[in-house]
């Protein structure tokens, strides 16, 4: 006997449901958190500690340097003022006073140009800073990530989450959570047993506001030097 349309029609659509069903993949497990500090685990870590004592090192040698140059060309202004005060000498003659307007104007712009140098010097030594704090930084938050990601894992966590990060609103980004979800400590933990015995000790940096940034690289200091005033006119 011939089936009817609308029985051919009504197993084809079972059909067609049963083999949706198969191709669509099993619902997740239960959903597990895990909460862990970046900022802290970061600032604590015994690597990033010795970079910051590494770049006070560099620092203090920048720092040095720095202030040899600023030594000499102080000592270079006050040559070219000395040869302008020359040049005004009611007294002297017109060639001393040619001869003094020469040599200071030759020796204004050799200050020009060592100014230059400094500032130059200056601004290397400062984005050399940034820029090796900022890969050290990135470095750092990726094995760090991976150390907190293998201890959330090894607790079947389904889901890790940075308690250290700051909303758009200038709150944090996770208000509460139970301290029981919390492996911070056991990454710490982790982390402090690759140390080696040589390692300089220092005093942690203190914990970054929001999530974590790499620390302030250090910065020489700069006083600016007023420009010796120009040579008289011939």
């Amino acid at each position: 006997m011939k089936k009817s349309i609308p029985y051919l029609l009504a197993v084809g659509a079972f059909a067609s449901a049963a083999l949706i069903a198969q191709a669509q993949p099993a619902p997740a497990g239960p959903l597990k958190v895990a909460i862990v500090d970046m900022a802290k685990l970061y600032d604590s870590y015994w690597k990033t500690q010795d970079q910051v004592t590494k770049l006070k090192g560099q620092q203090a040698s920048a720092q040095t340097q720095f202030d040899q140059m600023t030594k000499d060309l102080t000592a270079l202004k006050a040559g070219v003022d000395e040869l302008v005060e020359q040049a005004k000498n009611p007294t002297a003659t017109a060639d001393a006073v040619k001869k003094a307007q020469e040599e200071a104007e030759a020796k204004y712009q050799q200050l020009q140009a060592r100014a230059n140098d400094r500032n130059t010097f200056q601004q290397t030594v400062q984005r050399e800073f940034q820029q090796s704090m900022q890969n050290f930084h990135d470095l750092m938050m990726e094995e760090i990530g991976q150390k907190a990601a293998d201890a959330a894992k090894s607790h079947g966590a389904t889901l890790l989450l940075d308690k250290s990060g700051i909303s758009v609103l200038g709150a944090k980004t996770i208000i509460f959570s139970d301290p029981a979800y919390d492996i911070t400590d056991e990454v710490a933990a982790t982390l402090a047993k690759d140390k080696p015995a040589t390692t300089t000790a220092t005093t942690p940096p203190a914990p970054a506001a929001g999530a974590a940034a790499p620390a302030a690289a250090p910065s020489i200091s700069l006083p600016p030097i007023t420009p010796a005033p120009a040579a008289p006119a011939k």
